[in-house]
């Protein structure tokens, strides 16, 4: 039993670690389903579709990683006895319901989570579990503004910090160190950050952090210097903003490869502190770089989409042909049946033929069956002839629709970067020129957030012109240019993570703001808020 459990947290180990190589993640998926089929062990099925889950959340494929992550847990024989799969599931069911903005269940299922974490001994998934139930609590408390929700925010994370210190070795550093920045950005943003002992809770929180976390861990240390850049800009301190913004570049470019989306962020800071500043050369020169960074970002999200629409059509494909085999494979189960069968009364018919005129009968009645099980195996053959067709054709369309998906995510980046190059070209060739230009308007006019969605509306309204129009027709409360530019962004088929990247904000601020547009759209909850923008376009 103890070889078995290493084996399957093995699979998970190599699962997590391959979700970019789709085909050495679905061998090891395989493996552990064939392992637990062969030993009849329900808890190695429960490992099993564990894994599909983690598989398909990569390929953004919410509804199979959903079925896998039930069947996960009705195939664990005993939820007391494995907390810790248990708690992990729950985790995986409160992202989902997070990401769908459905807060009642994503709260229910944290709160599962967080009880059979407590009955583990895993205090690093606790801590993790911690951290979420923070944030289920800013749903309220953005929704509400009352301060018994804010009190709730900060809790879970005390209880975290507290875990780290009780149990040493048992919480990692980066997780730690997450809960630590976690609590400064919510001081910056829900606490006065006039008060002096705000003030130094947060840069207490960020000293912390920036003694634990190792300094390869870029992310960690960009945000921790971002929120002390934060601090100082409050304070009217620019010099200190700019040092703290300047070390964070300077750490990140240590890296072999940096995370482009935080260095994107962190530029993008020190453009706006240095127009403020009136260095408007530096500013330029830091434009270019995040148009630089960004073309390589959009290289790497393209190869990123190309690979997980081939892994989808693949997956979709192997369902299909095993469903394909094991119907076939029951047919002929059924065929060889009713040959030996056939066989019998054959043979029964020969020795016993001689005896009497029925037995003869029975003879010939048995060739009339043998005559119709042939003829249903040709109906049979030409049915299966006919759903090979059918699902090639399915095939098809399936691909066509991905391509097209892929085609609208190439052609917003495209604009985007082509546009953006323009006004770069456009705006050194003044400088050039020597031509008087009011740089600080340029640049506020031209950031990336409004150059998106300029573009996403001119596409959207060259093949919908009405679009915009039926939005605010359709809507029940009014909506802002922030509104309408999410709606076009999600139009476009674009996920939380691709609209968090481009408007340079945090992935749980996008999902706010699509709980928020389901409300003054007043939605149910069970509506997909993207359905029903395409169905309004």
């Amino acid at each position: 039993m103890l070889k078995l459990y290493r084996w399957q947290n093995s699979v998970l180990k190599t699962v997590n670690t391959n979700t970019e190589n789709f085909d050495k993640s679905k061998e090891y998926i395989d493996k552990a389903y064939a392992s637990a089929k062969k030993q009849e062990n329900t808890l190695g099925l429960a490992y099993a579709h564990y894994a599909s889950a983690i598989l398909y959340s990569t390929l953004f494929d919410r509804e199979h990683t959903l079925k896998y992550l039930q069947l996960a847990l009705s195939n664990i024989p005993d939820q007391e006895k494995e907390p810790l799969l248990t708690a992990r599931i729950y985790y995986f069911l409160y992202g989902i319901y997070t990401e769908w903005n459905d807060e009642q269940k994503s709260l229910m299922y944290i709160r599962k989570a967080l009880s059979f974490a407590q009955k583990s001994s895993n205090k690093n998934a606790l801590v993790m579990i911690y951290s979420a139930l923070s944030v289920v609590y800013t749903f309220r408390y953005e929704d509400t503004r009352q301060k018994r929700y804010l009190d709730s925010i900060m809790d879970p994370l005390d209880r975290a910090i507290d875990l780290f210190h009780q149990y040493p070795g048992q919480v990692t550093n980066t997780a730690y160190t997450h809960c630590l920045n976690n609590k400064s950005s919510y001081y910056l943003q829900y606490y006065n950050t006039n008060d002096p002992l705000i003030k130094q809770k947060i840069r207490d929180n960020i000293k912390e952090a920036l003694r634990i976390s190792p300094s390869s861990n870029n992310e960690i240390v960009a945000s921790s210097y971002g929120m002390l850049s934060e601090l100082s800009m409050i304070e009217n301190n620019l010099q200190a903003a700019e040092s703290y913004l300047t070390t964070a570049y300077q750490q990140m470019m240590k890296m072999k490869k940096p995370y482009y989306h935080t260095l994107i962020n962190v530029l993008t800071s020190l453009v706006k502190l240095s127009t403020k500043k009136g260095d408007y050369e530096k500013a330029l020169g830091y434009q270019q770089k995040i148009t630089e960074y960004s073309n390589l970002l959009f290289d790497e999200q393209s190869g990123k989409v190309t690979k997980r629409l081939d892994a989808q059509f693949e997956l979709s494909k192997k369902e299909k042909e095993i469903e394909s085999l094991q119907e076939k494979t029951a047919n002929q189960k059924k065929q060889k049946y009713l040959l030996i069968a056939l066989i019998g009364i054959g043979g029964l018919t020969t020795v016993f033929m001689f005896r009497s005129y029925h037995f003869n009968l029975r003879y010939s009645l048995a060739r009339e069956k043998q005559l119709a099980a042939q003829k249903n195996e040709s109906t049979i053959q030409i049915k299966y002839e006919r759903e090979e067709q059918a699902r090639l054709k399915a095939e098809q369309e399936l691909l066509t629709l991905q391509q097209q998906k892929l085609q609208n995510e190439v052609m917003a980046n495209k604009l985007h970067l082509e546009h953006k190059n323009n006004v770069l070209q456009q705006l050194k060739q003044k400088l050039a020129n020597q031509v008087p230009v009011n740089i600080q308007q340029i640049i506020r006019e031209e950031t990336l957030t409004d150059n998106d969605f300029e573009k996403a509306k001119f596409h959207i309204q060259e093949m919908h012109p009405d679009f915009f129009n039926n939005l605010n027709k359709q809507a029940k409360q009014k909506l802002t240019s922030l509104d309408l530019k999410y709606c076009a962004y999600l139009y476009l088929g674009m996920d939380t993570k691709m609209i968090a990247n481009l408007l340079n904000v945090e992935p749980k601020s996008v999902r706010m703001t699509k709980y928020r547009l389901k409300q003054k759209f007043e939605l149910a909850a069970k509506t997909d808020l993207i359905n029903y923008i395409k169905e309004i376009g």
